[in-house]
Parts: structure tokens; C-alpha cells; sequence
């Protein structure tokens, strides 16, 4: 049995006219090239399915580049099906959903809404989590300053603790990448947040609960790890990621800087993984030991902030959680060696100056 068609050899994109005939072990093609005759062998196996609709066939051949024909006869797909019935490439992936049955077409509508599910659920936030990481400094910079001065708007800067609290920060040996900028504002909450790109916020609250100004850049080393670490950049962008995605999907791009700028209200309340918090927990410790202060700093932070009222803590404990759990885990970081611990009066100063 032969049919009309048109062949394609695969390294020109126009048809030759052919002649396709069914033989017992392949399709037989003659085609006219011009004045030129050609004639190719298909073998059963070689063949795979491109198209079939209720007019047209399309099938390939070969690996790359892969031949190819196309035949207008609604008879040359029963004649394949008679011919090499059973064949790989007469299995329709249509038919084959087809012949699941409600039951299994349900099933696997299913699996496909739960694979829906699970991209928006975990992959969107995952993805922002990874643009985020790859941030440049510089943009991320921009970003943090825009993110401090909206912060700032809703509170009232403490210009004297501010410019103490800066020229401590100065006097500390950071290990930072970013210039810090830091703020106290007046408010009686217990809390204190990292902006992204180097910036800091401390409330007046959490100045007043402590006595030590070891417990201070114990809080600050434990900021400043958000920042350098870019937690605080990535928790945003996890929170903020379907809005992200929306500005991107309708092509403002520009459009994440200010999801991200109009909820700067969010950093406040940024809550952090377990492995975050321990791992900033860690490098506030590093930050000590690196200036000769007093280890305990950090376990007499945690100390004072667990044992407060129920109202100093909510703001405090709903962003750091597992305090208990966090306190065995430094002290088992600063065990029963001994370390040198050295006078700073210039931390002392400022120290003071912050708690008149």
C-alpha cells in the first residue's frame, strides 16, 4: 500500500514529494529532490511518533538530525495501525491517558495538582531564597538603606544613644563586609533587628534589660551575623515571594525592590530557622572572643531576655525562638576553657552613655 507525503532529510527545511509505502519491516520513501530521485529505507524500530491528528501524520526517524515525513490521508494512519500494529510509535501518550479510565485520569490530575501544590508551597519561597543569596552587594546596599529609612519612619530616633551606639559598633572588631549603620528608638518593646546591607535597629527596651555591655555586642555580633550571612535579606524574600513572582510575571521587575521597600514593616517581625538562629548564636560568640570580652556576655543576654514578663518577651520571643535550647548550645560552645578577657574603656564609655 503507498501513500503521498512529503519527506524531510533533516538538513533542509523543505519537503520533497514522495511516495511512502508499508513494507513488512519499514516504510519505504521515494522522493524527487528537483531533477534528482532519492529513495530511503525506515526500519520499524527507528521510527518515532511526532503527530498524529484526525488529517495529518507526522512521524521522525533516526537520531539527530532526524528525518522526517508528513502525510494528508486520514487512511495512512489505519494503515499503519494494521500494518505494524502494536508498534512503539502508533502508542498515542493521548490514547494512553485515555485508556487510565476516570479513575486514573483522576488520579493522575491528582498527582499533578499535589506537584502544583508542592512548587508553590516550597519551591517559590526556595527560589527566592537563591535570587536573594546572589544579591550584589552594591544592590543589596541600595536596598538596605531604602529598607532602614522606611523602617525609621514609625519611630523615634534617640539621636544621643544612636550616635553611643555607633561609635561602639566602631570600636568593636566586627569582621563585617558592609559599613554599619545603627539606630535606638524610643520604645519600651524588647527587641532588636538587622536590616539588610549593614544596618541595625535596637530598641530602647532591650538597652534597659541589660546591665553588662557584653550582653550588647553579644546582641550586636548576633545582628550582625543576620546581615552578613544575609538572613535577613533571604527571610524577606522567602515571606515576600509571591509577591516577588507576581511583579515579575506581569514584567515589572523594578517591581521587587518595592514589594520589598513597602514591607520593610516585616523585618521586625522576621522569624528565622533554628539552624539560622544557632549559627548567628555562634559567630555573636566568635564576635566576643575576637575583642576579648567576656564569654558569658552572650549566656547572661539570653538569661535576662528568657526571664522577663510575658509582655517584654512577645516581641522579643515570637522572632527568637528556643531561647532554652540556644543557651545549652553556647554553653557547651564556651566549656570550661578559660579565656583572656580584656579591658576596653572605650566601650565602657559609650556603654554608659547608652544607659542614662
Amino acid at each position: 500500500m503507498t501513500f503521498e507525503g512529503k519527506y524531510y532529510n533533516g538538513q533542509s527545511s523543505k519537503g520533497m514529494p514522495a511516495q511512502i509505502a508499508l513494507l513488512p519491516h519499514g516504510l519505504q520513501i521515494d522522493y524527487w529532490a528537483g531533477e534528482a530521485y532519492g529513495s530511503v529505507h525506515w526500519e520499524v524500530a527507528g521510527i518515532h511518533q511526532s503527530e498524529f491528528n484526525d488529517v495529518t501524520t507526522l512521524l521522525r526517524y533516526g537520531k539527530f538530525p532526524q528525518q522526517s515525513i508528513s502525510v494528508v490521508d486520514p487512511g495512512f494512519r489505519e494503515a499503519l495501525q494494521q500494518q505494524y500494529r502494536g508498534a512503539a510509535f502508533l502508542k498515542s501518550g493521548y490514547s494512553s491517558v485515555l485508556g487510565m479510565g476516570c479513575a486514573g485520569i483522576g488520579a493522575l490530575a491528582l498527582g499533578l495538582l499535589g506537584l502544583l501544590v508542592a512548587f508553590v508551597v516550597w519551591g517559590i519561597p526556595a527560589l527566592a531564597d537563591r535570587v536573594a543569596m546572589h544579591f550584589p552587594e552594591s544592590y543589596e546596599r541600595q536596598l538596605g538603606e531604602q529598607l532602614y529609612t522606611k523602617m525609621l519612619q514609625g519611630y523615634q530616633v534617640n539621636d544621643e544613644k544612636t550616635a553611643a551606639l555607633n561609635a561602639y559598633l566602631n570600636e568593636l572588631d566586627t569582621n563585617l563586609d558592609y559599613p554599619i549603620t545603627a539606630a535606638v528608638v524610643k520604645s519600651d518593646d524588647v527587641n532588636a533587628f538587622a536590616v539588610p546591607g549593614g544596618y541595625v535597629v535596637v530598641y530602647e527596651g532591650i538597652l534597659d534589660k541589660m546591665e553588662h555591655h557584653e550582653e550588647l555586642a553579644a546582641l550586636m555580633g548576633h545582628e550582625l551575623a543576620h546581615i552578613q550571612n544575609r538572613h535577613s535579606l533571604r527571610a524577606m524574600a522567602r515571606s515576600l515571594s509571591y509577591y516577588m513572582l507576581a511583579s515579575v510575571l506581569f514584567g515589572d521587575v523594578s517591581g521587587v525592590a518595592a514589594v520589598l521597600v513597602d514591607n520593610a514593616s516585616a523585618l521586625r517581625n522576621l522569624e528565622y530557622s533554628r539552624s539560622l538562629e544557632l549559627e548567628a548564636d555562634r559567630e555573636g560568640l566568635e564576635l566576643l572572643r575576637r575583642n576579648e570580652l567576656n564569654e558569658q556576655g552572650v549566656i547572661l543576654l539570653m538569661e535576662r531576655l528568657q526571664s522577663g514578663s510575658e509582655s517584654e518577651m512577645l516581641a522579643f520571643v515570637s522572632t527568637h525562638p528556643n531561647t532554652g535550647d540556644r543557651i545549652k548550645v553556647l554553653n557547651d560552645l564556651i566549656g570550661e576553657k578559660k579565656q583572656s578577657i580584656k579591658e576596653n574603656p572605650e566601650l565602657e564609655r559609650y556603654w554608659k552613655q547608652l544607659k542614662r
